[in-house]
């Protein structure tokens, strides 16, 4: 490994930067001097601003000043999920083996901040989503350094908050002008229209100069191209810079944008894109080329590879783009392949180790997005991968990433828990011992004799795109998308109009009888066809509120009877007639209503972005019609899609303002839930401390509605909050908590969820027999749902902990052998099989003798789980 040279390791020189380094920025020389004047006072700055205005570029201008100082540039990511993975980075950059080889990187705070003020470097930490872990590192680590932060969002800490406003008029036409290569001033008012329109923004500036000199147009006749496009787009102008320069490439060009953005990061090697797409590695560096000059992609090297990087804009535009075409899937399975392929390829060979330092952020994202799809398969292909690589992983120091690996591959972090209630925390008093053991430490003869340790102790208190065909976007409501589950509102407000047998007597199919009071189970044997009828001859007589009412009808029968894509299409034609009517027939709250009912649905059938174009348009109207109730509601549901997006930030924003609507209503109800909701987004975000302080607000509330269910949720939360905090020994306590509600209220799914949860935390704490008892137990849960994957899965958690101990490989074989009975081609399994037979050998050749078990592998978890009701 002598000739490995960190990815992070400090720059000296502008191109081993890890960006695409723009130039001097237009317009920004002011703020360029007051950034200076800071950073050589040694005072932390953050720079944030809308995505486009130039952050990251401003800080690259500056970073030019530093460089050749002895101490460089230290770029660092600061898309972290902990403070512990920002350390790792810093360690990695300088060679700090103790901090890298290191389970508790935590622990060598010190160490971190010596090294830096050793070396004296600057310090940029771009993307930084969790002010937390921001103001832990400069409080701990920094000094007297100075420290560029860059966020999208002010964010309140110790440090000078610069905000990065658009460009001045003048500046923007000089930026557009320089760009697109233009030297009269012909065409200025042209010119200064496009960056009005454009909103001012550096990033959509020089991507629309570039896309209108390459299509060798002139200003006036680009400024009416930006504006049909905008014409569509709800008045978005980077979008509408990023879809006519997307609608102006070339078919290749088009399709190798839409595989970068289905990568999980938006980046990539050119070697893995040509694993993606197929096409030669000679050919994807000239397409990027192109694509770089045209601003859609930045290009830059990483280790001496190729490397290829989205603007979050532009990430964001071919997101929405893919899922339009209902191609996000697809694409995003043939990354996953192509990563791990790529892993394998690159494990063995020791020459071949900087590749793998080179995708490791892929290799992740691929992990976690596999385990959040229910796929842990993926995540433990990867870690088997990277295990033969044992040399890269100590020596390079991704001891921490493989531990966030495993943590993918186990699924410990499961975002909903079961339920339970809140326990005394247990002291962990063997918390900071070794991890290493012997073969011993897991068979615990005794154990079996006791009684499992409940919790009987515990407290027990009570951007917007419109539909395009073949040029663009599929249609966001698409049928094609998977029915979800869900509550339906049984209150229902419209009418039918056809005759049920559990309806009022209708003695004529256009009569339209009113079914208010009507229960989902009653809706469930409403016939949809008659319906259909009835609507096709309210739409013969051109009957406008009939049709109304009728696709209402149909809308919510849809939704109880569990059809919510088709529900989707009838909401969206409702909408559609809706805002055809005359301004005399205007039906706002028609309008609102259908609004937040389609909205809904989009989030839950998994259409997030569509969902948000209706949560935009709803709000607007909910504060026109001063209808506070619906705008909190529609706030809840902005909320969820923009979490599914992954926008954690403005997930927590949408949230806030609708506990803000609760509370002012003295709604405690919507209160709770929201808090609830939001202490998710907080965890997403990577605030774990903030999720805490969010669920402990909500938890007093559920107890008083006596919603038991949800108190317990709460805990469930808690219980991942302290496990992303690495605080185990409360994150036990929680999931022991959760356990306990799950098995009061009968839910098996629940109860074996929290089972695992708790296992894998057990195994963190170094509380191994105890964690191996909470695999027989859930494994015990997975033979009652009857539930073949669920079995499977609960084996493959039982022997990787047994794999420890070659005492246990006959009693591991035998569930093995089970677990194939019940998925046969479960390569998980198979390959766990081949293991044991391996270390079977090697315990007979040592003379070990295995520990016994009587009957089954059901008997095995059985008598585990017995020990529950002691």
């Amino acid at each position: 490994m002598a000739d490995f040279t960190p990815l992070e390791a400090p720059a000296h020189e502008l191109h081993d930067l890890p960006l695409m380094h723009p130039g001097r920025p237009v317009g920004r020389d002011a703020v360029i001097k007051e950034l200076y004047d800071t950073t050589r006072q040694n005072r932390p700055i953050l720079l944030y601003g809308i995505p486009g205005s130039g952050k990251t570029a401003l800080a690259a201008a500056l970073a030019a000043a530093f460089i050749q100082q002895p101490g460089g540039v230290l770029w660092l990511d600061g898309n972290v999920p902990t403070f512990a993975a920002l350390l790792v980075k810093v360690g990695r950059a300088y060679g700090l083996t103790e901090v890298v080889q290191s389970q508790k990187p935590t622990g060598f705070v010190g160490t971190v901040a010596t090294t830096l003020m050793q070396h004296k470097p600057l310090v940029v930490i771009d993307n930084v989503r969790n002010a937390h872990i921001a103001e832990q590192f400069i409080e701990k680590c920094t000094g007297n350094l100075p420290v560029i932060l860059i966020s999208q969002d002010a964010m309140d800490g110790d440090w000078q908050p610069v905000q990065l406003e658009p460009l001045l008029d003048t500046d923007a036409v000089a930026l557009f002008k320089q760009k697109a290569g233009i030297n009269d001033n012909d065409s200025d008012v042209s010119i200064y229209s496009i960056t009005k329109l454009l909103s001012y923004l550096p990033f959509p500036i020089v991507m629309a100069a570039r896309a209108m000199a390459a299509s060798k147009q002139d200003p006036a006749a680009y400024l009416e191209t930006l504006r049909q496009v905008e014409s569509k787009i709800e008045g978005n102008g980077a979008m509408a810079a990023l879809t006519a320069s997307y609608r102006a490439l070339t078919g290749a060009l088009q399709g190798l944008m839409l595989m970068l953005g289905a990568t999980f990061r938006g980046e990539a090697s050119a070697e893995l894109l040509s694993m993606v797409s197929g096409a030669p590695q000679d050919a994807i560096n000239q397409a990027m080329t192109v694509l770089s000059q045209l601003y859609l992609v930045e290009k830059f090297t990483v280790a001496g590879a190729d490397f290829y990087r989205m603007h979050r804009l532009t990430y964001q535009f071919m997101q929405a783009l893919l899922q339009g075409k209902n191609q996000l899937t697809t694409l995003q399975q043939k990354v996953r392949d192509a990563v791990l392929a790529y892993t394998r390829k690159y494990s063995t060979e020791e020459r071949s180790y900087t590749k793998l330092a080179i995708e490791m952020d892929n290799i992740l994202a691929t992990a976690q997005w596999a385990s959040e799809q229910g796929d842990r398969t993926t995540a433990n292909a990867l870690l088997e991968a990277l295990t033969q690589a044992d040399n890269f992983i100590q020596e390079a120091g991704y001891v921490y990433e493989l531990l966030q690996l495993q943590g993918s591959g186990s699924g410990y972090t499961t975002a909903f828990p079961a339920y339970g209630p809140e326990p005394v925390i247990e002291r962990d008093d063997e918390e900071d011992e070794e991890d290493s053991f012997d073969d011993d430490y897991l068979y615990d003869e005794e154990a079996e004799d006791e009684a499992y340790e409940d919790d009987e102790d515990a407290d027990e208190e009570e951007d917007d795109y419109d539909d395009y065909d073949d040029e663009g976007f599929g249609d966001l409501d698409d049928e094609d998308e998977d029915e979800g589950d869900g509550e339906v509102d049984t209150i229902l407000e419209d009418v039918m109009a056809t005759p049920n047998p559990v309806m009022a007597n209708t003695p004529d199919v256009l009569d339209v009888p009113s079914f208010d009071e009507m229960s989902t189970q009653m809706l469930t044997g409403v016939d949809l066809e008659q319906l259909r009828m009835a609507l096709n001859a309210a739409k013969m007589q051109s009957d406008i509120q009939r049709q109304k009412q009728l696709l209402k009808a149909i809308g919510k029968v849809q939704v109880a009877q569990g059809r919510e894509t088709e529900a989707i299409t009838t909401y969206t034609e409702l909408l559609d007639l809706l805002d055809s009517l005359e301004m005399d027939d205007v039906d706002d709250d028609g309008t609102l209503e259908t609004l937040d009912m389609l909205s809904s649905l989009l989030v839950k059938t998994e259409n997030a972005q569509a969902a948000l174009m209706h949560t935009r348009r709803g709000i607007e109207l909910a504060q026109e019609l001063e209808d506070r109730m619906t705008e909190m509601h529609i706030l809840r549901t902005q909320g969820a899609a923009r979490q599914d997006l992954g926008e954690s930030d403005a997930a927590i924003d949408a949230f806030s303002e609708a506990l803000e609507i609760a509370r002012m209503s003295d709604d405690r109800q919507n209160e709770a839930l929201i808090l609830y909701e939001l202490g998710y987004a907080y965890l997403d975000n990577g605030d774990a401390e903030r999720a805490i302080q969010t669920w402990r607000e909500s938890r007093p509330l559920f107890r008083d509605q006596g919603k038991r269910d949800y108190e317990g949720r709460v805990l469930g939360g808690l219980g991942t909050a302290y496990a992303e905090l690495e605080r185990w020994s409360e994150a036990i306590s929680d999931y022991k908590a959760a356990l306990h509600i799950a098995r009061e209220v009968n839910n098996k799914e629940e109860e074996m969820l929290q089972l695992s949860n708790l296992g894998q935390a057990q195994v963190q704490a170094g509380q191994l027999p105890d964690a191996l008892l909470s695999y027989r137990q859930a494994l015990h849960v997975a033979y009652q749902t009857a539930d073949d994957d669920h079995v499977t899965s609960a084996v493959v958690d039982l022997v990787n902990l047994m794999m420890r101990s070659k005492r246990l490989m006959g009693i591991a074989k035998l569930l093995v052998q089970d677990g194939l009975e019940h998925d046969p081609n479960d390569r998980e399994l198979a390959q766990l099989d081949r293991s044991i037979d391996s270390k079977l050998e090697e315990a007979t050749a040592q003379g070990l003798q295995q520990a016994p078990v009587a009957g089954s592998a059901r008997d095995y978890a059985a008598n585990a789980y017995q020990l529950l009701d002691a």
